[in-house]
């Protein structure tokens, strides 16, 4: 699948995804930051196991672009092989459009309490693949952890993810303190192929519910899940998510034989930030993508596309 480039329509700020403090989780980083070569990296990254959007335009890159360089330099660095375990059980999918072009299924309930221990795993969009298997892309957000809590959770993210990857590293104690950051959740992106869990799965972060700077309403970033690089992917289906802000009312992209596609905003938890899942409809290419606010005005980032090819 061929990715285009789009840009961000706000910029970060003091407690929006900008932040160096945001790579305090270390999910699968562990003591990378000490022995990564941080040079020039112009992307940012939420979805770090994805293609990326490179961000740019009113947005402070440098925290991102760290961020990117980690994570890359973690994925090449094992602290240690973590022994196989069983599949963790899944959120039942709600109802959807079985296509993966429509409505994605029904999004979880926001809990009474945020526990940093306790996920919120939302289906952001589900279909079926050609030889019939279901395929669901989901949303798992860990709420942020007060520092004395910060490591247990580190742990129990890494304990979530490695059985799928094992090539993660495990967190130390000294890495997740030096980039703690109480007003951040932590996210977690990924497939399941008929119930089963896909490797390749992405890792970020978003504020925490009112800890996303009002300038950054019009917050834009994602990728393509389950893909790191050309032919080297388990996406089991051609599939784009975005997470967008406040200030975005609605996305719609419009294919070259002139049909149009309105993807529904999908809340996880009580994340600020709503996602936007596009599976490409079968022989189909993009012409527009477009990014309206709530007076269905055009934010700038319009005419930015994916699935061109």
């Amino acid at each position: 699948m061929s990715m285009e480039n789009v840009g961000n329509a706000g910029g970060t700020g003091s407690a929006g995804p900008g932040r160096d403090s945001d790579l305090w989780v270390g999910l699968g980083l562990a003591e990378a930051a000490s022995t990564a070569r941080i040079g020039p990296a112009p992307v940012a990254d939420i979805l770090a196991g994805g293609r990326r959007i490179r961000r740019r335009r009113r947005s402070v890159v440098g925290a991102l672009a760290l961020a990117s360089v980690l994570v890359l330099a973690g994925g090449a660095i094992t602290e240690l092989r973590p022994e196989p375990t069983a599949g963790h059980p899944l959120v039942p999918a709600g109802s959807g459009p079985g296509s993966g072009t429509g409505g994605p299924p029904s999004a979880a309930a926001t809990p009474a309490v945020r526990d940093p221990l306790t996920p919120v795993r939302v289906p952001l969009e589900q279909g079926t693949t050609a030889d019939g298997k279901l395929w669901i892309l989901w949303e798992a957000l860990w709420p942020a952890a007060p520092k004395e809590r910060a490591y247990e959770q580190a742990l129990a993210v890494w304990q979530d993810r490695s059985p799928f990857d094992q090539t993660l590293s495990r967190p130390t104690e000294d890495f997740v303190n030096r980039y703690y950051d109480p007003d951040v959740d932590v996210t977690n992106t990924y497939f399941t192929l008929d119930g089963e869990r896909l490797g390749h799965d992405s890792e970020g972060t978003a504020p925490s519910p009112g800890k996303l700077d009002p300038r950054n309403g019009a917050y834009l970033s994602g990728g393509a899940p389950g893909h790191r690089g050309k032919g080297d992917t388990v996406a089991p289906a051609d599939v784009v998510t975005l997470a967008v802000g406040p200030d975005i009312a609605r996305v719609k992209v419009t294919w070259t034989d002139g049909t149009v596609t309105e993807p529904p905003l999908v809340s996880v938890g009580d994340s600020p930030l709503r996602h936007v899942t596009v599976a490409r409809p079968e022989g189909k290419k993009a012409k527009l993508w477009e990014y309206l606010d709530r007076n269905d005005v055009q934010l700038p980032d319009s005419g930015e596309q994916f699935f061109r090819e």
